[in-house]
């Protein structure tokens, strides 16, 4: 894995703004790209499949061994956890996530946190460092079925003929232009959509209407499972089919993690990580719920009641329960920190986009950089 430098191409705020990233402000950057190997890829998609594979075994034995995890420590109330259960019995689909992994010295991805319920960073990493690798590099492979593998997945999941709502928070420009994407996409695989506010969602009598009055049946929503929970758990029973499904709200937190760790503490992938502060060593603190790497800290744990602040990024997140997960010093390329976000699309690996910073904790600052194969 290497970074490079690159000219950017003259035209291109023109061009990715054509295919709808008008949101890309100084968030897209073109002046450098990473190269893999083709083995290099091969051990990132081995990593991504192992990993949701162990992820869905954490998920089950919480769900029907560990309901209590549920309840106490993702804080969800009793009649949402039954309904967890429900949609999992059921095996309804999911159409997507995104791992996020370091790689440590040795090139093994580890897992930081699986981004379940609703990832972004989604459209670029699809189609646009498509379109940068055909213009810059068209002689060379990218790691990139995403868009492809998104139509097909619609496909598997809803009847032909379905009509599919997407909800978001239309003020947030980022969120509209994810779901207007999404909302292409099934397009593409013959689907009829409705993009709307998910504020302009009516509840009644265990249903959601639209503002047209029309039943909304399937919904992708790109608001968290977590916010619902808190905001409406009559919302979460309603009868409706989300995207993604209610079980994801079980990986899309911080504190299955310490799950994984205790169901498979030899994978090469897990990091140590516990619910509560150990005695010693240097750990990175993270909210069960949080976003865009608000209100991490890296600290160095001395004695059972004594800790230093190596890093830290402020937030709305540090309400409640955290997480210990033991620190891997990432390696540095070019002055920059990359992670890597390898994504699952239809429960298989799907692709990979590379965001990075200047420093060790990765935040709503991190820049996209392009990649090619070879």
């Amino acid at each position: 894995m290497e970074r490079l430098n690159a000219i950017p191409r003259s035209d291109y705020k023109n061009k990715i703004e054509a295919l709808g990233f008008d949101f890309h402000g100084n968030y897209w950057r073109e002046e450098a790209y990473y190269r893999f190997n083709p083995n290099e890829i091969e051990a990132i998609e081995k990593a991504t499949a192992e990993a949701y594979r162990m992820y869905c075994e954490a998920a089950q034995y919480i769900i029907e061994e560990k309901p209590e995890f549920m309840e106490r420590i993702l804080r969800i109330p009793p009649q949402v956890c039954a309904r967890i259960k429900e949609s999992w019995d059921r095996d309804e689909l999911s159409l997507y996530g995104r791992f996020d992994f370091l790689l440590d010295e040795n090139g093994i991805p580890k897992i930081l946190e699986f981004n379940a319920d609703t990832p972004t960073s989604l459209l670029e990493a699809s189609v646009i460092q498509w379109q940068w690798k055909e213009d810059m590099f068209p002689e060379n492979d990218q790691y990139n079925g995403i868009h492809e593998g998104l139509v097909q997945s619609w496909k598997d999941i809803f009847p032909a003929g379905s009509d599919i709502h997407f909800a978001g928070v239309l003020d947030e420009h980022e969120d509209t232009g994810t779901l207007q994407y999404l909302a292409s996409t099934a397009m593409e695989a013959g689907f009829s959509t409705r993009v709307l506010d998910i504020n302009d969602m009516d509840l009644q009598e265990g249903r959601f209407y639209d503002p047209s009055g029309e039943v909304i049946k399937q919904c992708f929503k790109l608001y968290p499972w977590e916010w619902m929970v808190d905001e409406s758990p009559d919302g979460c029973l309603a009868e409706t089919t989300w995207i993604e499904p209610i079980w994801k709200l079980i990986m899309s937190n911080k504190a299955i993690l310490s799950v994984l760790f205790e169901l498979f503490p030899d994978s090469p992938y897990v990091l140590p990580c516990y619910l509560s502060r150990p005695q010693s060593g240097v750990f990175c603190k993270k909210p069960v719920y949080s976003r865009e790497g608000h209100n991490v800290s890296i600290v160095d744990i001395r004695e059972w009641n004594e800790q230093a602040i190596i890093k830290e990024t402020e937030g709305e997140y540090n309400n409640g329960a955290y997480v210990y997960q033991e620190y891997v010093k990432p390696t540095m390329y070019g002055g920059r920190f990359p992670v890597l976000g390898s994504w699952v699309i239809g429960g298989e690996p799907a692709g990979l986009g590379i965001r990075e910073n200047s420093t060790e904790i990765t935040d709503n600052l991190s820049e996209f950089i392009p990649h090619i194969i070879g």
